[in-house]
């Protein structure tokens, strides 16, 4: 999480450069409340900064605060009407109702307490192999997929078998012997654009033969080695 010199010293700055260099940082670890802050201090200094409409609507989507992104989404589409972020994400969330979407994923209201660390039985992992960026366009923050078990690897995939990316070869090996013995995660996308999806994994049962021995095993938060994917 960013430091507390950090997070009080923007307060004083008034350039729009300088801001959004911080409300990039501080989504980087997740800082969602703090994010929101710094992006509504930008649009004081300049109300139709697009960028920090855009950071200022995920934000809230990541909170789970979907009538407010909309609102924002819509606001930077009446500056500008051709903005590809604002239209895709706003199609996103208008469509999220907390039923099952069309892809294949289940989106969840309450964000926060999804992304909630625990040491040992939460990560964040960036995926590799990604599947195309029309595909991943389609996804957003807080949709629930599934880890598909292959022989020597695992990939994420929605309920209905969409191929999303896969794990890196280290964390497949280590979770497949866990799952193998009765171990049991859940998995969520964290962030994700056309060239990047981080999801978030949450052990939910230990078997026995591993009761002592935690699934991950970062050394500070994992939030630290994520590289948030931020609409800007």
């Amino acid at each position: 999480m960013p430091s507390q010199a950090t997070s009080q010293s923007w307060r004083n700055i008034a350039d729009k450069e300088t801001l959004a260099q911080l409300a990039i940082k501080v989504a980087l670890c997740a800082d969602w409340d703090e994010a929101i802050k710094i992006n509504k201090k930008i649009l004081q200094i300049a109300s139709g900064e697009i960028d920090a409409l855009n950071r200022l609507a995920y934000a809230h989507t990541c909170l789970g605060q979907k009538e407010k992104a909309q609102k924002i989404y819509k606001k930077a589409l009446q500056i500008d009407p051709f903005n590809t972020i604002a239209r895709k994400n706003l199609e996103k969330v208008t469509r999220q109702n907390g039923q099952s979407n069309s892809n294949g994923t289940r989106e969840i209201n309450n964000l926060p307490s999804v992304f909630l660390f625990e040491p040992g039985k939460t990560k964040i992992v960036n995926l590799l192999n990604l599947a195309p960026p029309a595909i991943l366009c389609s996804f957003n923050c807080g949709d629930k997929v599934v880890l598909n078990l292959k022989k020597h690897g695992i990939a994420v995939t929605t309920n209905n078998g969409v191929y999303l990316g896969a794990l890196p070869d280290d964390l497949a090996h280590r979770l497949l012997t866990f799952i193998a013995s009765g171990n049991k995660y859940e998995v969520y996308i964290k962030s994700v654009n056309s060239k990047a999806l981080a999801i978030f994994i949450r052990e939910t049962c230990r078997s026995e033969r591993f009761f002592n021995q935690p699934s991950f095993q970062d050394k500070h938060s994992p939030y630290l080695e994520e590289k948030e994917i931020v609409s800007s």
